[in-house]
C-alpha cells in the first residue's frame, strides 16, 4: 500500500451535490499553498479583497450563539470565497446540507480518516482556549461527518473538536480505494470570550488536519 494523495476543496456554492473532480469543479475549490479557513461576521461578503475590511465574528452578549460565516481565504486570488453551506441554520446558509467540505484519497488507508484540530502546525497540543481550555467539550469548533448521508437536522449539534481527544471519524472503516469523504463543521461563539486576553485569541495559529495511516 503506498501513501495516498489528500486533497481537501470546500464547496462554494449552494448546490449541495458532490464533489467531481479532486482538482475542483464548478462547485468545489481546491485548498492550495497559501490558502486558509476564516470565520466572519454577516457583513464580510464572497469576492471581497483579502486586504481590504475585514469582519470579525461577533461575541453574543449572553449565552451562546454561532459565527454567521466561513469562508475560503483565497491567497491566490486575493479573495475571500464563502463556503455558503456550512455550519447550521444558525449560520448564514447553513442547515441540513452534506456537501460542504470535502477530502480526496485517492487510494486505500490502513485506518480510518479522522478530522482533528490543535492548537498548532506542531500537531502536539489542543489546550487552548478555543479549543476547550482543556476540557475537549468545551472546544469553540465543531463539526459532523457526511460521507454517508447529510447531518439529518438542519441544527445539528456536531462533535467538538479538540485533538485526539474529541475527533469525528469521516468514514466508518478504512479506505478501500479512492473516496470523496465529506463534512460539515461550524464555529460555536459564547459570550464569555468577551473575557479572554490578547494572548487566548487564536488569529491564524489553530490547526485543522486529517489523520490516517497508510502500510
Amino acid at each position: 500500500m503506498s501513501k495516498p494523495s489528500v486533497n481537501i476543496l470546500v464547496n462554494i456554492t449552494a448546490n449541495d451535490v458532490e464533489c467531481t473532480n479532486p482538482a475542483g469543479d464548478s462547485n468545489f475549490v481546491l485548498l492550495g499553498v497559501g490558502d486558509y479557513l476564516v470565520w466572519r461576521d454577516t457583513q464580510q461578503m464572497g469576492g471581497d479583497s483579502l486586504t481590504g475590511v475585514g469582519y470579525p465574528v461577533i461575541i453574543p452578549e449572553s449565552g451562546v450563539g454561532e459565527a454567521s460565516k466561513l469562508f475560503l481565504a483565497d491567497y491566490s486570488a486575493g479573495i475571500y470565497q464563502q463556503i455558503i453551506m456550512a455550519g447550521t441554520s444558525l449560520a448564514n446558509g447553513g442547515g441540513n446540507k452534506r456537501y460542504v467540505c470535502s477530502a480526496w484519497f485517492s487510494g486505500s488507508t490502513s485506518t480510518i480518516p479522522y478530522l482533528e484540530t490543535y492548537d498548532d502546525s506542531t500537531h502536539e497540543t489542543w489546550a487552548s482556549k478555543a479549543l476547550g481550555d482543556g476540557v475537549p467539550a468545551n472546544s469553540l469548533f465543531k463539526a459532523i461527518t457526511t460521507t454517508n448521508g447529510a447531518p439529518g437536522s438542519a441544527t445539528w449539534a456536531g462533535t467538538p473538536l479538540a485533538g485526539t481527544d474529541s475527533r469525528i471519524a469521516l468514514d466508518t472503516i478504512p479506505l478501500t480505494g479512492a473516496k470523496y469523504l465529506y463534512w460539515n463543521m461550524k464555529h460555536v461563539l459564547n459570550s464569555g470570550m468577551a473575557l479572554w486576553s490578547t494572548t487566548d485569541w487564536y488569529n491564524n495559529e489553530l490547526v485543522f488536519a486529517i489523520h490516517y495511516t497508510y502500510a
